[in-house]
């Protein structure tokens, strides 16, 4: 696109009659910026996915809207039905035997399948190629682009929610073979005895995979020319070892010993957690894998990095990028965030700290009956708060063990009268709580990326910008939970000494209107 755009007055998008502040100016600049890549700072509440979908008309070409969720897909799919959604093959059912598509049997043999023409899956995913506008989730975009690569390249990429991008591609190359990879394959678990150790074992692994995959496929083969059906067993068992091959392959093309780290874990009481780990110590040599599919990239969050951090972390030149900056259309008053220090929860302090946390929580909620969102950081933290029931005893108390009851919990939380008591790890982001939802929230420690994951530990010691970042980002996106329109409110409490810290030696990464929301109050 050359020529300079006109942005009409109103959006040109139904459902929507007036632009909220700033965002058609933020339509106008981002569509006529000659950079190849545009950050877009857009808090909450400014409507960035009107932003987006607006430019994405006035664009006029093809366009890939990436976000992180599958919830946020059909969420944006709601809004703007002139978009596609492309969604996997475990979706959709094969039309010759009672299983998802992504067990097809045509898929491990060489043979067509007689049904292909009229595969739900294959007509969707033609349906999304023939429009102009497609919506993916980060994972989806990654597998299909990478492997399959059948989809054109775009003229416009958005990236939605992009503080996520280098987790998303890093969750991508990060290649795990934990014990059940090796185990399943009547191999045990590597000793760690010597690194070359662990590459003879997935070796030997590839070998056994290849072999059995071939015996098998070679017999569904002469199953299907005899018109018999594979078992589903068979099936589950084609697929199991197909994508482990596809594992070991990828590895091998993506690993390099020279910038990857090997993390090694291995528990005597408990090896069925076991695993070896492989990750990059940046993802920059692999921003391609999305950067390479649009004309022009814009990155849209509500927290995205520094420019400085986001070029490091994402190998872009500073040169090629613009960036604007939407200011926060909240009032001040409705999103304090309270500095309130109890202690420090570094690892030194944190036990002492956390009883002196236990008591002011106690205190809290003897005078306040209230709906509470307690944010914890890590498990450990959160069994602490959950046994000390006492803490609220006129409250409804909700806690998660793991993330397989954390959307059950959360709704619990939602549905309860006040007062109410959420206790978690890992409510930081993807989660809304309006209005009388939920009026205030407990960040009990500063959420640093754990040192325990040898990655994170490597890249700390080369660039501690891209560490503190990551820290401010999950922090912002965690006091973001609670107020979520100009006429809402709530408060945040930080409880975690070590916050001052953080403020005081990296507030250039911190957005501004962040900044301006924090009080402090004195220790009592």
């Amino acid at each position: 696109m050359t020529e300079c755009v006109s942005v009409p007055d109103k959006p040109m998008i139904d459902g929507f009659a007036e632009w909220r502040k700033y965002q058609r100016q933020a339509v106008d600049t981002v569509i006529n910026t000659k950079k190849k890549f545009i950050i877009l700072d857009a808090p909450t509440g400014s409507g960035k996915s009107l932003i987006g979908m607006s430019i994405a008309k006035l664009f006029g070409d093809r366009t890939y809207y990436l976000v992180g969720t599958k919830d946020l897909q059909d969420q944006l799919l709601r809004d703007f039905s002139f978009f596609a959604l492309l969604k996997g093959r475990n979706n959709f059912n094969c039309l010759l035997k009672e299983v998802a598509c992504d067990r097809c049997m045509y898929s491990y043999v060489k043979k067509l399948c007689p049904r292909k023409d009229e595969c739900p899956y294959y007509a969707h995913k033609e349906i999304a190629k023939q429009n102009k506008f497609v919506i993916w989730n980060y994972s989806m975009f990654l597998v299909n682009q990478t492997f399959a690569g059948d989809f054109p390249p775009a003229d416009l990429l958005i990236c939605d929610e992009a503080h996520l991008l280098e987790s998303a591609l890093m969750n991508f190359v990060n290649i795990k073979f934990d014990h059940d990879f090796f185990n399943e394959l009547d191999l045990t678990f590597p000793g760690k005895d010597e690194e070359e150790y662990v590459f003879n074992r997935i070796n030997d692994a590839e070998k056994i995979i290849n072999k059995q995959y071939s015996s098998l496929a070679g017999m569904m083969q002469m199953k299907l020319y005899s018109d018999e059906e594979p078992y589903k067993l068979e099936l589950d068992r084609c697929k199991e070892l197909a994508s482990k091959s596809k594992k070991i392959k990828f590895f091998r093309t993506v690993y390099d010993e020279d910038t990857w780290v090997m993390d090694y874990h291995k528990n005597q009481y408990d090896w069925e957690n076991d695993y070896i780990s492989f990750k990059p110590l940046k993802v920059d040599k692999f921003s391609d894998y999305i950067f390479s599919w649009g004309s022009k990239i814009l990155l849209v969050s509500a927290t995205m990095p520094h420019t400085s951090v986001v070029c490091n972390s994402l190998g872009i030149n500073r040169n090629d990028i613009a960036r604007l900056t939407i200011p926060s259309t909240f009032k001040r008053e409705n999103r304090p965030v309270i500095f309130h220090p109890i202690g420090r929860m570094s690892y030194p302090y944190w036990e002492k700290t956390i009883e002196d946390i236990i008591k002011f929580l106690t205190d809290y909620c003897s005078t306040h009956k209230e709906k509470i969102l307690i944010h914890c950081v890590n498990y450990r933290i959160t069994g602490i708060i959950a046994s000390s029931i006492a803490i609220a005893p006129d409250y409804s108390f909700f806690y998660h063990e793991g993330a397989g009851d954390r959307t059950v919990m959360l709704d619990k939380f939602k549905a309860a009268e006040a007062p109410a008591l959420l206790v978690t790890p890992s409510m930081e982001t993807g989660v809304d709580l309006p209005g009388d939802l939920c009026r205030v929230q407990f960040i009990l420690k500063v959420p640093y990326l754990s040192l325990g994951d040898k990655q994170v530990k490597e890249r700390l010691a080369i660039d501690r910008d891209w560490y503190a970042s990551s820290t401010i980002n999950r922090l912002v996106q965690s006091c973001g939970r609670i107020v979520r329109s100009e006429d809402d409110w709530g408060k945040t409490y930080i409880l975690d000494e070590c916050f001052a810290d953080l403020v005081k030696h990296y507030k250039k990464l911190f957005p501004k209107w962040f900044l301006e929301s924090i009080a402090v109050e004195r220790r009592t």
